[in-house]
């Protein structure tokens, strides 16, 4: 499912032009988040109700079928169209998936998470490195269109493989949506809650943002060719998927404040040191390398602190609500950036998240860990 939330971004030095200016672009793919952060929302009471498992094959065949559609539209509308669809079939996963991890792991739940994680970014990087050369060699049309036929066929894969994680009994499928919020909000930990969702939008902003410009990035202003952009940027969610069980490990030993705190802190100084730095291979392989550990360092310990805190009887709902606002009101990050880029340059796009992760820094310093 993470490959096709960076599809869009991958693409976009051959987009543009076809779809329009950085700041169109910019609105398209906070399309997708916006559809892919609130429809989380509504799949978070779906998933303490009804079975996962059959969530994750919609979302499988949900994205494969968006895809498909964005290679055959010839108009921005519905191109824009599709994009939604392709944003509301991402929604189906997370809420399901990490309910089930959560509820299923309880010692180690850091390391868990991480391993739920890297799974992602191993997507993620195989979608930008293949994207931007299959991009180059077929035009990104034919693009969309394999990597929404591959979508179908994991969809059939996971119907005919995956186990349900968890029997659903019956009587939490009567519970109303009204009484599971309440459940969420009845946590002991309700003060804590709260500033963990304050720093989720901080991250949703980033991930959101960072992954849609990443690669125009390291390609117009950093003068490194398309494919070997998107090389670059496969790097990045790489060394994140390593950083994702580094995170969780560390965050299960040591607590999951320390790590959050180090991850956003180191993170929004790379964000600023990369617009210093020139245009070397090397040198952005480094960087980059740099920002994909520090970045998803803090996922994992996140994901399970998270899960130390939630109401056990709503853990779906509150992961929803977890993925709705980071990646809802997240959304927000890449349209900005779009308009940042045309109205002044790329480089203050990074400023913008620089100091998004600043102010994750800072809210993290008033959190606490949960002894379990």
């Amino acid at each position: 499912m993470h490959a096709y939330l960076v599809l869009l971004p991958a693409l976009i030095p051959l987009l543009k032009g076809e779809l329009g200016n950085y700041e169109t672009i910019g609105l398209l793919a906070s399309l997708v988040f916006l559809f892919y952060g609130w429809g989380s929302l509504p799949v978070g009471f779906l998933s303490d109700r009804y079975s996962k498992k059959n969530l994750v094959v919609a979302s499988m065949a949900l994205c494969g079928v968006s895809a498909i559609m964005v290679s055959l539209s010839r108009s921005l509308v519905l191109t824009a169209a599709s994009l939604v669809m392709l944003g509301i079939g991402a929604s189906l996963y997370h809420p399901p998936g990490y309910a089930a991890m959560a509820l299923h792991s309880r010692e180690m739940r850091g390391r868990y998470m991480g391993i739920q994680g890297l799974g992602g970014d191993v997507g993620m990087a195989l979608s930008y490195i293949t994207s931007a050369v299959l991009g180059s060699l077929l035009g990104w049309r034919n693009t969309f269109l394999i990597w929404g036929l591959v979508g179908v066929a994991m969809a059939g894969v996971d119907l005919l493989i995956v186990v349900e994680p968890e029997a659903v009994e019956t009587d939490e499928r009567r519970v109303g949506y009204a009484e599971t919020l309440r459940r969420m909000f009845s946590t002991e930990h309700l003060r804590l809650l709260i500033l963990v969702f304050a720093i989720v939008i901080c991250s949703g902003a980033l991930w959101n943002g960072v992954s849609s410009f990443i690669l125009t990035y390291i390609n117009q202003v950093k003068g490194v060719q398309l494919v070997i952009a998107g090389g670059l940027s496969t790097v990045k969610y790489t060394v994140g998927a390593l950083a994702q069980i580094v995170g969780g490990e560390l965050s299960d030993r040591r607590g999951r404040r320390g790590i959050l705190l180090a991850g956003f802190g180191l993170f929004a100084v790379f964000l600023f040191v990369l617009t210093l730095t020139p245009g070397s291979i090397p040198l952005i392989l480094l960087m980059v390398s740099l920002l994909g550990f520090t970045f998803f360092l803090t996922q994992s310990p996140m994901n399970a602190l998270l899960g130390d805190i939630s109401h056990r009887e709503a853990v779906g709902v509150t992961y929803g609500v977890n993925f709705a606002i980071k990646y809802g009101i997240g959304s927000f990050s890449p349209a900005i950036a779009g308009y940042l880029a045309v109205k002044y340059s790329l480089d203050y796009v990074f400023y913008f998240f620089a100091l998004i992760a600043a102010a994750a820094f800072l809210i993290t310093l008033f959190i606490k860990d949960i002894k379990k």
